[in-house]
């Protein structure tokens, strides 16, 4: 897959102010969306100065935790029900993930559309969302036509950029911080770059974002930008209940949850 090395990635931190520019550098230029999609269309439409306790720190995370969402794909699905496991008795845990989904198919289900109205009728707390794993395709529009294909780097980087920005804007209104969770590397590398690949495009989309914390199963689980042997199950694309399981207890213990 031309233009989708793997590289580093920071995870496990929370990316709420500008001066973070330096992750720039670890994606791939994005060109101008098929839609039309601006630069500014990326931006914080919250306002960072409105989420700073002081200048220059991020804004204080809510007093309790009482209800976690999670959605995305079936990696969030198992994600959703270890920590269902894992968390306290008073705090609720929903798992709304949909097998099969991600942000490059919103003819067959639209994530940015579902968190909207997530936001709308019942914000969480804390949102966390996981996906990519079913990413590693062209992208198309709501009515299955295709506005960015995988071979085009820079068309496509700007577009999911775009459906990642949508996705986290969602909760711009609300007190929802949303979690984002990355992918690991998988046994194909047509998946499992681009998993790490995403994980780097939401970084970059999550740093203008303050409501909008990073982690990354690849770092929870110390795989890293290698494929994750020691965590995949046969079919090289899921992780096993004992790695899920694990991933869930640091999720908890570590902000905003812990």
């Amino acid at each position: 897959m031309t233009g989708r090395a793997a590289g580093s990635t920071r995870a496990r931190v929370v990316i709420r102010s500008l001066g973070v520019a330096a992750l720039a550098s670890c994606i791939v230029a994005a060109a101008a969306c098929s839609d039309d999609t601006s630069a500014s269309d990326l931006s914080d439409p919250r306002g960072i100065d409105a989420q700073m306790d002081a200048p220059g720190q991020p804004a204080a995370p809510p007093a309790s935790i009482d209800k976690v969402t999670i959605a995305g794909d079936s990696i969030s699905v198992g994600l959703g029900s270890a920590m269902r496991e894992a968390a306290s008795e008073d705090v609720t845990v929903k798992v709304i993930g949909q097998v099969g989904t991600g942000l490059a198919r919103p003819d067959d289900f639209d994530w940015p559309d579902r968190l909207r109205e997530l936001a709308r009728d019942y914000p969480p707390d804390v949102l966390v969302f996981s996906l990519s794993s079913n990413d590693a395709q062209d992208l198309v529009d709501t009515d299955g036509e295709v506005v960015a294909r995988l071979k085009d780097d820079a068309a496509w980087d700007a577009e999911y950029s775009a459906r990642l920005a949508a996705s986290f804007d969602a909760f711009a209104d609300t007190a929802t911080t949303v979690l984002w969770v990355g992918h690991v590397r998988t046994e194909k590398d047509t998946v499992g770059l681009t998993n790490r690949h995403i994980q780097r495009l939401a970084a970059q989309v999550a740093s203008t974002r303050p409501w909008v914390v990073v982690d990354d199963l690849a770092t929870l689980l110390d795989t890293g930008d290698e494929v994750a042997d020691d965590c995949l199950v046969p079919d090289g694309l899921h992780l096993s209940t004992k790695c899920l399981g694990s991933a869930a207890e640091q999720l908890l213990r570590s902000p905003p949850l812990g």
